[in-house]
């Protein structure tokens, strides 16, 4: 991008710096759009170069993995179907029990 593209921004008008600002993002979006295409490119050749399936590239760039449900540690006596994991916010027949770790399930 030549520098006349640009002018002294102190002597510009307010219309002349939006013009400016309107041609600066179009130049960046090229520029960014061109810089992922070369990305991609290069992606592309190596997973060809080296026989990658596209399930091994996308458990390669994974950054989280997914969890199950935690385990029940505590069951409510009264309903023995309620269960807490120990995880977020204690249900209140935990809160409200007199002893909460007797309602430990064994074993965990």
């Amino acid at each position: 991008m030549a520098d006349q593209d640009f002018p002294d921004l102190e002597n510009a008008t307010l219309e002349e710096i939006q013009a400016m600002q309107a041609k600066l993002t179009k130049y960046l979006e090229r520029r960014l759009q061109a810089k992922k295409q070369t990305a991609l490119d290069e992606i592309r050749r190596l997973t060809q170069e080296h026989e990658l399936t596209y399930d091994e590239v996308v458990a390669a760039i994974r950054t989280t993995t997914r969890r199950g449900k935690a385990p029940a540690l505590y069951r409510n006596p009264d309903k023995p179907r309620q269960t807490w994991s120990g995880k977020g916010e204690a249900p209140d027949w935990f809160k409200n029990h007199p002893d909460p770790e007797s309602l430990r399930i064994p074993g965990t």
